[in-house]
């Protein structure tokens, strides 16, 4: 019987860690799950028996500023699906989408292009023209993700994505890298 389980990173597992760090590899071609991931991450986990089918995680990266304003907001990020098209990042997105409107929260993120039509059919908002607004500062050097990736997203009560998006002009300043 398949289940998701909702967990702090420091709750995981030892095998629970290892599936991750080896399907997020696979996928992203990323290191292992850091210790700020372990401390912060809640990671979303869609278990049969001992196997885990699908994951993701909101990663906080606050604050962010916009527009004279600081916005909490929840990175949503590594979602992957160990078998494809059997339903299961849905179930994944699924939860993830409840768990940010149960806590009022905006989760953000960004998807390949070729992946946004998956997001809008999860019922996250998907806008292509807005990554490049996402800009965080390195010892004083702008750094902004030139990918042709898109912004996922589902807003809060804080607006925060609606704010961004009536302002087109304007950059998003983020406490660290888009790297969620």
């Amino acid at each position: 019987m398949r289940k998701i389980f909702v967990k702090k990173g420091i709750e995981l597992t030892d095998r629970e860690t290892h599936e991750i760090n080896t399907a997020k590899a696979r996928e992203f071609k990323v290191p292992t799950i850091s210790k700020e991931q372990k401390e912060k991450a809640l990671f979303f986990l869609l278990e049969e028996g001992e196997r885990i089918l699908a994951l993701g995680e909101l990663v906080p990266i606050e604050p962010i500023k916009f527009n004279d304003e600081t916005f909490s907001v929840l990175g949503i990020g590594g979602i992957v699906a160990n078998e494809k098209r059997k339903g299961y990042g849905r179930e994944i997105m699924t939860a993830i989408k409840t768990y940010l409107k149960t806590h009022d929260k905006t989760g953000v993120g960004s998807c390949a292009l070729k992946n946004k039509g998956f997001y809008e059919k999860c019922g996250l908002g998907v806008n292509c023209s807005s990554l490049k607004r996402f800009v965080y500062r390195k010892e004083g050097k702008k750094i902004i993700n030139d990918s042709d990736d898109c912004v996922i997203y589902q807003d809060g009560s804080d607006g925060f994505i609606e704010k961004i998006l009536a302002l087109p002009g304007k950059e998003v300043a983020l406490a660290r890298p888009f790297d969620w």
